[in-house]
């Protein structure tokens, strides 16, 4: 009622201002075209203006927003409008592919109500304002996306946990996800998704837990999926060395918790060197030689590696000979393995078979130029009482190191120095 008396009163109060005007000066208007001229004053004029418009209005509207006969103009101008979205919408894809983030993201959102199908236009918008730093903006066509499309709530948060991931909202993207495989458990997407969050978190034990479903739904490249398990087991491995805070626990216990800790493991886990050298390093560590011999041995029989021979020569046994007349076994296939030559000079160190161990020594050198290595040869030297071989076996270890150093320019030598003075 307020409302109503308010406009009364502004519609008397411009009538009585407009009245006043007109009795002031009605002013004057002419219209010309060839012969024909119309004459008439100003208020008429405006007063013609008004209706024609009001007349256009009404006209108009019956015209597109009625169901007349007329509809087909109607139509007309609802297939424009599309055909303009859908232009508008190629040109923002395409932009979006350039890099044109600003471009994109204000074609893309412009067109989106008229087009074919919004969700389209409104992640690529996100997509778009996200990677020009408008964190705000991506989460409006987000919500504008959920809004055209509640359907699609699954691609639009899977979306949104990619932009959460792109912007190192880790935590964010991980309740995300988890709340989403809970239910998708087959989806690829997601769980390649949950995998990159919990790499990048160190959660190498949610990593580990979705392992079987990354394999099982090929979520992953094969490639891939083998160096991030490869990743993952031997993280969790390494997260053995590092025992509970105040505890320092029994050689026996720790040994039967790394073989409890190894049984969880999948198969594959002893396809991969540096998985089954970290667990036989650990369990010699933990004097649990007896089980890494079996697991060496078993390992080295199906598949020989560089990586794994050397520990077979650092296990402690009551009976070191049986160790080195297996690894001598193995010297009739691998002679030209530089790992096996330094395992059969541990293992002779052991056996107190000093010169064969020296000759070990310097065949693996021979094969394979190493600085621990080196090392172990020049301390058993010095154990030999053969100080001057010991020391050329550290110069040469010092040479072969100093040949990969970057050339840079060197001072003269002391000597040569003083003898110019």
């Amino acid at each position: 009622m307020k409302r109503i008396f308010l406009l009364l009163l502004i519609a008397l109060v411009l009538g009585a201002w407009a009245g006043q005007m007109m009795m002031t000066d009605s002013g004057y208007v002419l219209m010309a075209y060839n012969q024909t001229t119309v004459e008439t004053t100003l208020w008429v004029f405006l007063v013609g203006i008004a209706l024609a418009f009001m007349i256009f209005h009404v006209v108009f509207n019956l015209l597109f927003n009625l169901n007349l006969p007329t509809g087909k103009w109607r139509l007309w101008r609802s297939a424009s409008r599309k055909r303009n979205a859908r232009k508008k919408t190629l040109q923002g894809l395409l932009a979006l592919s350039e890099g044109q983030w600003q471009k994109a993201q204000n074609a893309l959102t412009r067109s989106a109500e008229d087009a074919d199908i919004p969700l389209v236009n409104y992640i690529a918008a996100a997509k778009a304002a996200h990677e020009n730093g408008d964190a705000g903006s991506a989460d409006e066509m987000l919500k504008k996306a959920l809004e055209a499309s509640p359907d699609a709530s699954l691609a639009i948060s899977i979306t949104q946990a990619q932009i959460q991931v792109s912007r190192g909202q880790l935590e964010a993207a991980l309740a995300n996800l988890l709340k989403l495989r809970r239910k998708q458990p087959k989806n690829k997407q997601i769980l390649a998704l949950l995998a990159d969050v919990c790499s990048q978190l160190h959660d190498w034990q949610g990593v580990a837990d979705i392992l079987p479903a990354l394999r099982q739904y090929e979520a992953l490249p094969a490639k891939q999926l083998e160096n991030l398990e490869r990743t993952t087991l031997l993280a969790l491995l390494k997260k053995q060395r590092t025992p509970a805070a105040g505890k320092t626990p029994e050689p026996d216990h720790q040994v039967r918790h790394l073989q409890s800790v190894w049984v969880t493991m999948p198969k594959t886990a002893a396809n991969y060197d540096e998985v089954v050298a970290e667990y036989v390093s650990q369990l010699i560590d933990a004097k649990g030689d007896k089980p890494a011999e079996e697991l060496l041995k078993q390992r080295l029989e199906q598949k020989w590696s560089e990586q794994l021979i050397p520990l077979y020569g650092l296990l402690q046994t009551a009976k070191p000979r049986k160790l080195y007349q297996q690894a001598q076994q193995w010297l009739a296939k691998h002679e030209q393995s530089a790992g096996l030559q330094l395992a059969l000079a541990r293992l002779a160190c052991q056996c107190e078979l000093w010169t064969e161990a020296v000759a070990f020594y310097e065949a693996s050198l021979a094969i394979n130029p190493d600085l621990e290595v080196c090392a172990e040869l020049a301390r058993l030297l010095h154990q030999l009482d053969q100080p001057e071989k010991a020391a050329l076996v550290m110069n040469q270890a010092f040479n072969e190191v100093s040949s990969h150093l970057p050339n840079l320019p060197t001072p003269k030598p002391a000597l040569a120095a003083t003898s110019v003075k």
